[in-house]
This record gives C-alpha cells, sequence and structure tokens, in this order.
C-alpha cells in the first residue's frame, strides 16, 4: 500500500529557509540516497496566508511518497539517513515535524 511521509516547516518568526537549495540540492540528495529504498517521488507546497489574512502555522510541506511503510523503516535505519538529516541544517534552522500514513485513497483531475 502507498505511503506518504509528510514534513511540516513551523513557520516562526525566526525561520532561516532557503527554498532554493531545498529544491535544488537538498531534495535531489533525499531522492538520490532514498529512491533505492523506495522513494518514489516527492512534492513541496509554501504555504501562503490562511483566507482570513493570518499567518499559517507552517511555512512549508513536503510530502514524499513512499512504496509502502517497511520502506520508509528501511530507508530511517540505512547508512543514507545521517547524510540526508544531516543536510538539513544548510537550508533551515528549524527541525521539520513528520507525519505518515498510509494512502486510502485519492484522485487527480
Amino acid at each position: 500500500m502507498p505511503h506518504h511521509v509528510c514534513a511540516f516547516y513551523p513557520n516562526d518568526d525566526d525561520l532561516k529557509l532557503d527554498i532554493s537549495y531545498y529544491i535544488k540540492t537538498h531534495m535531489p540528495l533525499v531522492q538520490e540516497k532514498f529512491g533505492p529504498y523506495g522513494l518514489k517521488g516527492w512534492e513541496i507546497t509554501k504555504f501562503g496566508p490562511n483566507a482570513d489574512g493570518t499567518k499559517p502555522v507552517y511555512a512549508l510541506q513536503t510530502l514524499l511518497i513512499w512504496d509502502n511503510a517497511e520502506c520508509v523503516k528501511k530507508a530511517m535505519l540505512s547508512p543514507e539517513a545521517p547524510v540526508v538529516f544531516g543536510d538539513v541544517a544548510n537550508f533551515c534552522n528549524k527541525q521539520p515535524i513528520a507525519m505518515g500514513g498510509d494512502v486510502l485513497g485519492s484522485t487527480r483531475v
């Protein structure tokens, strides 16, 4: 069953986030290191103000698309994981909040 992991970067006042580095350097690194473990793709969403104009709780979300939950476990325990997670300091001064789950349904038109 497909599995998604979402990483949410908090929209704190002191957030420093180099989105260009994140997209052009970090995410290709993630794909290179975790692709062999079943990472199929990723998407990044930058959040703007809420509908009422208030600041969103999170600045950015990354969606990692995996073959299944077991693939995530193998990647997180792999020798490549410290390389991927060690790169976070190169683009952000905050650690993301991560959550994962099995995909129960989806559609795209």
